[in-house]
């Protein structure tokens, strides 16, 4: 992978990272959350780290499953 795409990535989580903070909507938090640990996952790979890169995947997919269940049961709440 070239020097300036994993600069790239690693300026998109810190960007991520920050978005997660300040947005508003928890939908939309998930969301940065999980494509923040899908680069996050890439970028181990590329870093010759499979072993933290499929622990970083799979337990962002459980995160990130978990996380939209519990938005759209306290959405439901509301209503």
């Amino acid at each position: 992978m070239p020097d300036w795409l994993v600069f790239g990535l690693l300026t998109f989580l810190i960007v991520a990272a920050l978005g997660v903070i300040f947005v508003r909507s928890l939908l939309y938090a998930v969301i940065i959350f999980g494509t923040y640990s899908l680069v996050m996952s890439l970028l181990w790979q590329h870093f010759n780290a499979p072993d933290i890169a499929v622990t970083e995947a799979a337990v962002a997919v459980g995160s990130t499953v978990l996380m939209v269940a519990v938005v759209s049961r306290i959405r439901r709440e509301r209503r």
